[in-house]
């Protein structure tokens, strides 16, 4: 998969449209956990260890319906939990007590899996345990896995298979359960499950489960970083994402893997943290990040120069919503005009520079910027203006009033007025004075200009496409 397509992915699962979820939950004080909403698509729970994420999982298991372990009862005891959900397109109300969780008042429990490391660990040993496994196999029909299944396996793994087969071995010893059974070939050599290091059959058991979902299903993750190499986490992410935007498919995670969260959008993150009694579930932003909070330090590889505080917040809005990887391993630098973005672009360029740097121009200067000036590579942000041209022509559409005032509820005769009182000002002086008679300040602004008449719009797909070709 390359990195275009999974950033494609990603785009669409953030737009899709998702059926039966989840909305909110309410603990009633169990672990002193607070009451959170769910995002759309994709919920990443992240925090130290002991703040409270698997008690998260186990009130989810319980509320949906899912079997429970002797360590999910143990952490719930006789709490009830509530939660709040969406089925068949009405709000619905469940909970853990009988007769009240989802898979009871109509959920269908075959669109729920949960999935945890163990399960591949488990499946293994008992393949490696067998002492008469040929006789085992030979009751179970091998099928042949697809090229473009095989083609998703060398994505997650790393490798290049020429064949994979599988065999499931289903109700053995009258457990009830599936156990996969793997057989495959890369370069010429032949091994199955039994050859497999816990990571490679971790993958494999990871796509084995996820592949076969129907779609609309609700996937539950603890810790899918465990066994598996960093690459493999970036590309186990992008797989999520592949299913998501193609079938629906709901995810709910725990991780500790900042390579996992990086293409995930801070609204669909939430961090847990624990100081005695006190505990706090919030989205993170630029001032509170997953990684620091995990105490790692955030792998900085380039900056993009942009001219001014509006153009930093514009750029910043449309990363966090297209591309939240540049987000995290790229510095916004606002330099204070395009003449400074020139001088710093003017830099000796060297291979052994292992770092980026790139230029962001505001539109209007598409046509008198001189390119042979610069020796780092440069785009430009939407539209072919200056951006705050860009957003005053926005507000010369009566419908673009109205879309901005209800999504900050905004009384839209003052709004109009406030237009009226500064359209004859620099476009620069306008925005400033616009933010402030509105009472706002120029991110929550540069953000409700976005969602509400950018966020799909041509221009900002042809700057995020000559963006990703300035990275090239």
């Amino acid at each position: 998969m390359r990195d275009a397509k999974a950033q494609d992915y990603w785009s669409t699962a953030y737009k899709r449209q998702y059926t039966d979820s989840l909305l909110e939950i309410n603990f009633n004080g169990l672990n002193n956990l607070p009451t959170f909403s769910f995002p759309q698509g994709i919920l990443a729970i992240c925090g130290l260890n002991g703040a409270g994420k698997s008690t998260i999982v186990s009130a989810i298991k319980a509320v949906v319906g899912l079997p429970l372990s002797d360590q999910d009862r143990h952490r719930i005891h006789s709490q009830t939990i509530n939660c709040r959900a969406t089925l068949s397109g009405c709000d619905v109300m469940c909970s853990n007590r009988d007769g009240e969780r989802l898979i009871e008042i109509g959920w269908d429990e075959d669109k729920i899996v949960f999935i945890d490391s163990t399960d591949s660990v488990n499946a293994q040993r008992f393949i490696v345990s067998q002492a008469n496994l040929d006789e085992l196999l030979e009751q179970y029909e091998e099928y042949e896995l697809p090229e473009s299944s095989i083609e998703e396996i060398n994505y997650l793994v790393g490798k290049r298979y020429t064949t994979c087969s599988i065999r499931e071995l289903e109700d053995v010893g009258g457990s009830g359960s599936t156990i996969p059974y793997f057989s495959v070939e890369v370069d010429g050599e032949e091994y199955d499950t039994k050859g497999m290091g816990y990571g490679e059959h971790f993958l494999f058991y990871l796509f084995w489960r996820i592949n076969s979902v129907d779609k609309d299903t609700l996937i539950i993750l603890e810790e899918p970083e465990t066994f598996i190499s960093i690459s493999s986490q970036i590309h186990f992410a992008n797989y999520l994402a592949k299913q998501m935007a193609k079938k629906g498919t709901k995810v709910i995670l725990t991780t500790h893997s900042p390579y996992i969260l990086a293409s995930i959008k801070n609204d669909n993150v939430r961090i847990v943290s624990r100081m005695g009694s006190a505990v706090s579930i919030v989205p993170p932003d630029e001032n509170l990040t997953a990684e620091n909070l995990l105490g790692l330090e955030s792998n900085s590889i380039g900056t993009f120069f942009v001219e001014d505080k509006v153009a930093s917040d514009l750029l910043s809005t449309v990363l966090e919503d297209r591309n939240p990887q540049l987000l995290r391993t790229f510095a916004i630098d606002p330099v204070g005009g395009e003449a400074e973005i020139t001088k710093r672009l003017t830099f000796p360029f060297s291979e052994r520079i292992k770092y980026q740097f790139v230029g962001i121009y505001d539109g209007d200067m598409r046509t008198v910027l001189d390119p042979s000036l610069l020796n780092w590579k440069y785009c430009f942000l939407p539209g072919e203006k200056a951006i705050e041209e860009v957003l005053r022509e926005y507000m010369h559409q009566t419908p673009n009033i109205s879309k901005l005032c209800s999504y900050l509820g905004k009384d839209e005769g003052k709004t109009i007025a406030v237009l009226a009182k500064i359209d004859g000002l620099d476009c620069h002086d306008w925005f400033n004075e616009f933010r402030k008679l509105l009472m706002l300040d120029g991110k929550t602004l540069i953000e409700a200009f976005y969602q509400t008449m950018m966020k799909d719009s041509d221009e900002v797909n042809s700057f995020l496409i000559e963006l990703n070709e300035a990275l090239q």
